[in-house]
């Protein structure tokens, strides 16, 4: 997985991955999946989201910094 920054292609950070990762992994659809179009993820279920996914794979376990993350590497990745 690789995204375009400028004339160069560049790596998906970390975080982007393991996010991808869990969204994607069907038997966390119960906590968390891909919208209809395939464009967003939904997480149904932010509680076990917090409590059981992100301990597992991220380094913090606070739904709110999990997305203030999301939302600053979506950022950069988008200059």
């Amino acid at each position: 997985m690789e995204v375009a920054q400028g004339s160069h292609f560049n790596h998906v950070p970390p975080f982007l991955s393991k996010t991808y990762g869990k969204v994607d992994y069907p038997l966390t659809n119960v906590i968390v999946s891909w919208s209809a179009t395939n464009r967003s993820f939904i997480v149904w279920n932010p509680v076990d989201f917090g409590e059981d996914l992100l301990p597992k794979y991220f380094k913090q376990n606070n739904f709110s910094n999990f997305i203030r993350q999301l939302n600053n590497t979506y950022t950069l990745v988008m200059i």
